[in-house]
């Protein structure tokens, strides 16, 4: 079958990478599409933003075999069946197989090596990682009870600060300046719209626009280690396993990452803002030794 193709989806809650590949691991096209969740959002929804997304390649979709999708929540047979169920309809010919997006963390940054497989971007999780499967793995628990360091956790230790009149002026004008958003208008999109954990990550922009404040590097760094102790430590000899991270929070504060490593006597494998491209790599791989 020339016309094979494969699908290769990594979702976190603010967007997801579709990559379409032929069998032989040629690209066919990249896609982006909002995050999804399946503890937020319904089949039906997933539903209608992948087929507007898969639009233009309405003609080819019959053609596609196989749908690796990995995703943020999708952790369980009922969470999971939530995102099959949406995809189905769409790629009618394909096997849809739906993984944990810890799973891509650790393909990305770990492939065979094992290790602990973090994620700190929109939120936050870790596996331990060994003989290419996930053998232990702190629950998350979501951006209320846990998502420690995560873009959501920025964003809300910046918002309570800011509602609570902690911040110095300078910063108080600036984040004003920035969100445009009243107090009551915070209050209300964190309390009664939908992904009020995407609206919070939002804010871990503001981090990125002064690098040197004392301040906000503090939260960054107090994050990390908050996400050490509660997403690290305790795992059975956690010291000797590599670290893989993916994430857009990793990413972009990797010095304050790094110094928080360096207190915990471990090392870096790898840190990879989207794991997407590996996993394309990965999974075009499997294909052609098939």
């Amino acid at each position: 079958m020339t016309n094979r193709l494969i699908v290769v989806a990594d979702s976190g809650s603010s967007k997801t990478d579709w990559v379409v590949i032929h069998q032989n691991g040629e690209h066919v096209d990249k896609i982006r599409t909002i995050g999804f969740n399946p503890y937020f959002q319904s089949s039906e929804l997933i539903f209608a933003e992948v087929e507007e997304g898969f639009a233009h390649l309405e003609n080819v979709l019959d053609q596609v075999a196989e749908v690796h999708f990995y995703g943020a929540g999708c952790s369980s047979v009922e969470k999971n069946e939530i995102v099959a169920k949406a995809l189905q309809p769409i790629f009618k010919n394909a096997l849809i197989k739906i993984n944990h997006d810890l799973e891509a963390a650790a393909v990305a940054t770990l492939g065979d090596q094992r290790g602990i497989a973090c994620i700190i971007g929109t939120g936050s999780n870790s596996c331990v990682w060994e003989n290419n499967k996930v053998i232990d793995n702190v629950p998350s628990h979501g951006y209320i009870f846990g998502d420690e360091a995560s873009g959501s956790y920025l964003g809300k230790e910046l918002v309570r600060r800011y509602l609570m009149d902690q911040l110095d002026k300078n910063l108080t004008h600036s984040f004003e300046e920035t969100f445009k958003l009243s107090k009551e208008q915070i209050l209300n999109a964190t309390y009664r719209e939908p992904s009020p954990n995407v609206f919070l990550a939002k804010f871990a922009k503001f981090y990125s626009q002064h690098p040197n404040n004392p301040t906000l590097n503090a939260i960054i760094e107090e994050g990390f280690m908050k996400f050490f102790e509660v997403r690290i430590k305790p795992y059975a000899d956690y010291a000797s396993y590599s670290l893989g991270f993916v994430g857009s929070i990793a990413f972009y504060f990797r010095p304050i990452l790094e110094k928080v490593v360096q207190k915990y006597d471990m090392q870096i494998a790898k840190i990879t803002q989207c794991p997407i491209d590996e996993l394309v790599a990965y999974h075009a791989r499997k294909t052609i030794t098939v």
